[in-house]
């Protein structure tokens, strides 16, 4: 994948076509994503911010942000993600779209909950699962559930960390996806005492 994109991300650039080449270099900080590459990751996601602002391209702008901030907290810049998905929450609201928003929301309980602020991590992942619900993406409503339930568990909330582990997996069970595995296998493997 990663030789197809740098390929297509040449021709967009010779043809002079930076919106192509904005989407990819994004599609880039993906694949090197995926793989844990998480310096690479934040490297193509700012090159396609920094192309998104020369276009105007608010949509891509927004994605981007977001992206930028998920990757920096991967590598535990959590004060930067804020930054930079607090910026990506407030387009994506202007702009209406929805998705990004629970996107967004996700990301910045990820920072919060690895900050220790476990009520505001809280508040962003339930505001990320509602708008997945609402959305019919029961994938990632799934995969906040997870998030959740991460930050329950680390909160010693765990009468509410088995509840939601149990939501999670009986969407996982339902979706029956191979690309819930790696969810399932964290929610399995998460160490929660039966509460008293």
């Amino acid at each position: 994948a990663r030789a197809h994109l740098l390929r297509a991300l040449d021709l967009s650039g010779q043809a002079g076509i930076r919106t192509e080449e904005a989407h990819t270099q994004l599609y880039l900080a993906r694949v090197w994503a995926r793989q844990g590459h998480y310096p690479e990751a934040t490297h193509h996601a700012r090159r396609a911010l920094d192309l998104y602002g020369v276009l105007g391209h608010e949509v891509g702008q927004a994605r981007a942000l977001n992206s930028v901030g998920w990757y920096r907290a991967q590598l535990g810049d959590h004060h930067e993600c804020l930054d930079y998905c607090g910026r990506a929450l407030e387009l994506h609201r202007r702009l209406g779209i929805r998705d990004g928003q629970a996107d967004t929301w996700d990301s910045l309980g990820y920072a919060h909950q690895h900050l220790g602020d476990h009520g505001r991590a809280t508040t962003c992942y339930e505001n990320a699962i509602a708008l997945f619900r609402e959305l019919g993406d029961r994938y990632f409503e799934a995969d906040v559930l997870a998030h959740l339930c991460e930050n329950q568990a680390a909160a010693a909330e765990l009468a509410a960390a088995h509840h939601t582990r149990r939501q999670a997996l009986d969407i996982m069970d339902e979706l029956s996806l191979p690309a819930s595995d790696p969810v399932r296998t964290r929610l399995h493997n998460l160490d929660l005492p039966t509460p008293l």
